[in-house]
């Protein structure tokens, strides 16, 4: 387990992430500030915990989001491969006819 000095909004962190991840947890954490300096720039009335807050909720409805979008597809490809299975054992039962 890896160990990383992290820096959200000013405020120092020490976390553990898994070897090999530590770029792309620093990418998140990049990520992350840059959305948060986003929204400080358009809510300066907010103070830091409740954009963290916003930015969780933001992250989770988007997460969301993806996941049903990808439920969608991946009903949308079962249903196209049933159907192309159906095909496919519509002609083999076809060609096992004429060849009676």
């Amino acid at each position: 387990m890896a160990h990383l000095d992290i820096t959200i909004l000013g405020q120092q962190y020490k976390i553990s992430c898994p070897e090999g991840e530590q770029e792309s947890l620093l990418g998140s954490v990049a990520q992350v500030n840059e959305h948060l300096k986003e929204m400080r720039t358009s809510a300066r009335t907010l103070r830091s915990d409740q954009l963290v807050v916003m930015a969780a909720l933001n992250y989770r409805h988007q997460l969301n989001t993806l996941k049903e979008e990808n439920q969608a597809q991946t009903e949308q490809l079962n249903k196209r491969i049933q159907q192309l299975q159906d095909a496919i054992n519509g002609a083999l039962d076809n060609t096992a006819l004429l060849k009676d």
